[in-house]
């Protein structure tokens, strides 16, 4: 590294580097909303859980409408309460960063803002808001898969992706579709892709009410969505060389890529964005991030960023939704 003197913009004494509830919001808040499937509105986000939330689902059969001819009341004994309980799970981010290592980052970000007429960013912003994205990612993955320290997952509750840790996942309650049951075995190629999403479809439609949601679909992985991409391109003459293919959808249902689902898993999730719920502790005042300058007390040039905030994952209806999956393994 050169030996330089770098002005980063960086007032902390009194410390203003630590913020807490509505200061830490922004940079909390990016690192569970930064998730992709939050981003993308791909499910519900209920925010302001202290430690659990109830989530209540009603449903109402035939026997609502009765017959007005009595003068007595009678209870229909239509209506079927049922609940599901999110739990959240307390997260940090513990980030150590060079700040001659970022610095360069920094400055082409700064410059470009400053060739658009905005303001040049806060290195300190820089470097929360830097963090924050990065940790989002990691979010996603948590939020599929589970494993500690977050506990349960909607596709696993240890972090693998096998028949255990489906069945024990938030998305366990699902009907289950056999990959292993479509003609190339449970790996999914571009050959059987469609194959595979026409079975958990058959399986979705055996589900009353599925069909119906808003926005229900088709959760896989990358490489399955490249698979399914494949798949639409070779129908019909033109090879799908002048086709849009970013987004695809099956039988008119939305295929979503979902970074949370790893490449290496061959599984199939289809339900609908409102069934699948994300809860954070956002505006309780529980959540805070720092930025602490150790280069002014270690003689190192480094800066710590942390962050704690608690996130949890659950379906609202246990049974709305179909997983496709090697369940003969």
């Amino acid at each position: 590294m050169k030996s330089q003197k770098y002005n980063f913009d960086m007032t902390l004494s009194p410390d203003p580097s630590t913020y807490a509830g509505e200061l830490a919001l922004p940079y909390v808040t990016a690192a569970v909303t930064g998730a992709e499937t939050i981003a993308n509105n791909r499910c519900r986000l209920i925010e302001g859980i202290v430690h659990k939330a109830v989530i209540e689902d009603l449903s109402y059969d035939a026997g609502l409408i009765q017959d007005a001819a009595t003068c007595a009341f009678s209870d229909g004994a239509s209506m079927t309460l049922t609940e599901q309980v999110l739990t959240l799970s307390d997260l940090k981010v513990n980030e150590e960063i060079c700040r001659g290592t970022i610095f360069p980052t920094y400055v082409g970000a700064a410059g470009r803002m400053r060739r658009n007429g905005q303001i040049p960013p806060d290195f300190a912003e820089f470097l929360l808001a830097s963090t924050a994205a990065k940790a989002a990612t990691s979010v996603e993955t948590l939020m599929w898969g589970g494993a500690s320290p977050f506990g349960l997952g909607l596709l696993s509750d240890d972090g693998t992706f096998d028949i255990t840790g489906v069945r024990a996942s938030a998305m366990g309650g699902f009907a289950e579709f056999d990959l292993t049951g479509i003609t190339s075995g449970p790996v999914l190629t571009a050959s059987n892709i469609l194959e595979a999403l026409d079975g958990v479809f058959a399986a979705a439609a055996a589900t009353p009410g599925i069909l119906n949601k808003p926005g229900c679909g088709f959760y896989i992985s990358y490489e399955a969505f490249a698979f399914m991409q494949q798949a639409i391109a070779q129908q019909g003459t033109d090879a799908g060389y002048n086709r849009d293919l970013k987004t695809v959808t099956y039988l008119g249902y939305p295929v979503y890529p979902t970074a949370g689902i790893p490449n290496t898993v061959d599984v199939i999730a289809f339900t609908y964005p409102e069934n699948i719920v994300v809860g954070t502790n956002a505006y309780t005042g529980n959540e805070a991030a720092s930025l602490i300058p150790v280069y002014q007390y270690d003689g190192s040039d480094n800066v710590r960023v942390t962050m704690n905030f608690a996130v949890g994952v659950q379906v609202a209806v246990a049974a709305d939704g179909v997983v496709g999956f090697d369940f003969t393994a």
